[in-house]
């Protein structure tokens, strides 16, 4: 119990630092330049964000969950570095056919690289975990957060110029993936690099489907902003993203602290210990209901405090966009989690066929909805869609573990 807890202290800690130092550029933004900037940063990390799915192709809950070593850790890198490939390629492409100038294609092109180096510790992330070194993965994502920090805040402050400072960020984010994470993994355990291998296309075609729901899950995410951006205006997308900037620990803070319990989740149901894992999952969606409600009440209290600290006083005339925005973020959590244990349970055509529905309900709904209550139908689309695929995940859980039991 105590290294489950020293596990949770150095995966929590890590990546939440590393997230508030991504939500601090996100805040610095628009005390060294301007909302219009803001909106150009937003633009790149929502962008990148959705092609983000492609690179890491949702394989770490797949390969922390694989505890029977069906696939190699050589594999498993091999096939990061070919999505990453995809993934570059991909968002530069539909970069430059969008509706965005060449120094927006370049910035998100940039921001992408960020992802890149993400993907790539990911994979990496999950050797470390197979081996219980959660103290690597802390240090990992300290390292990275201090580097963005540093580098955004001096960028801005020295250059003053969004592209020439995501372009260091991203080099600095890239060296510490090579130079920290592959070194020091390697020496856990020795893996070898080979594209051409061909158990790669039976890994990347079982998380096909994952990857497709996770590209769809970000989408619900992007639509709603870009259409609020072209509707509106790239002010008014900086105003939304800036509000929405301090709820993503949440998110975070949630998704991390339940990842090193998810092999217990795999190892109870591939025993066949359906009755342990139905007892873990209720009290999962207990800790996450009551999560729910601490985190809304917490938003109620010192929302505005903390806005106008960040912000100042001018930010609180868009403070009834706040609530929505938080309930976003809660509901996007809760489905990174349960998917994750949908994957657990190898139900992954489950998954992405309700995720199919729930997007094109979207997608039907989100213009209306922007055009109708602007910034805060970017959160109406997202609330609606995410209840609804939230309770299709709980049943789902809850049907292929009735199952199962029935089956013994």
């Amino acid at each position: 119990m105590d290294d489950m807890k020293k596990n949770v202290a150095w995966n929590t800690f890590g990546s939440v630092f590393y997230c508030v130092c991504q939500w601090l550029i996100t805040i610095l933004v628009v005390w060294l330049d301007s909302y219009g900037t803001a909106g150009k940063l937003s633009l790149a990390m929502t962008t990148s964000s959705s092609f983000s799915a492609i690179s890491l192709f949702s394989m770490r809950n797949y390969q922390v969950s694989d505890l029977k070593g069906e696939y190699s850790a050589g594999q498993y890198v091999s096939s990061r570095i070919i999505t990453c490939i995809g993934a570059v390629l991909s968002c530069v492409a539909v970069s430059m056919f969008g509706n965005n100038t060449f120094y927006e294609v370049l910035c998100i092109t940039a921001f992408m690289i960020v992802r890149v180096a993400e993907a790539i510790v990911d994979v990496l992330h999950g050797i470390d975990q197979k081996y219980v070194r959660y103290d690597l993965i802390g240090k990992s994502y300290i390292i990275r957060g201090i580097f963005t920090i540093a580098s955004f805040s001096l960028g801005m402050w020295l250059i003053k110029d969004l592209l020439i400072t995501l372009m260091i960020m991203a080099g600095l984010n890239l060296l510490t993936a090579i130079g920290y994470d592959w070194i020091q993994t390697g020496k856990l355990e020795e893996f070898q690099i080979n594209l051409m291998d061909q158990k790669i296309i039976k890994l990347l075609a079982a998380c096909g489907p994952i990857v497709i729901y996770s590209f769809l899950l970000s989408l619900e995410n992007l639509i709603p902003k870009t259409l609020l951006k072209e509707m509106y205006g790239e002010e008014q997308l900086g105003i939304y993203s800036s509000m929405a900037s301090p709820t993503l620990v949440v998110q975070v803070f949630a998704s991390v602290a339940f990842n090193p319990f998810l092999p217990a989740f795999s190892l109870a149901y591939q025993q066949g210990e359906i009755k342990r894992f139905r007892n873990m999952f209720h009290k999962a969606l207990a800790v996450l209901g009551a999560m729910c409600v601490l985190v809304t009440l917490g938003g109620m209290l010192l929302g505005r405090w903390g806005l106008r600290i960040l912000f100042g006083p001018d930010i609180l005339e868009h403070y009834y966009l706040f609530l929505p925005i938080v309930w976003c973020t809660i509901l996007t959590a809760l489905i990174w989690i349960l998917s994750s244990l949908v994957v657990a349970l190898r139900k992954i055509k489950w998954l992405l066929a309700g995720m199919a529905a729930d997007f094109l309900l979207c997608v039907l709904a989100v213009e209306p909805i922007v055009n109708r209550y602007e910034k805060n139908g970017v959160s109406i689309v997202q609330i609606g869609a995410y209840v609804l695929y939230i309770i299709y995940l709980i049943v789902i859980c809850e049907a292929s573990t009735r199952k199962r039991k029935e089956n013994k």
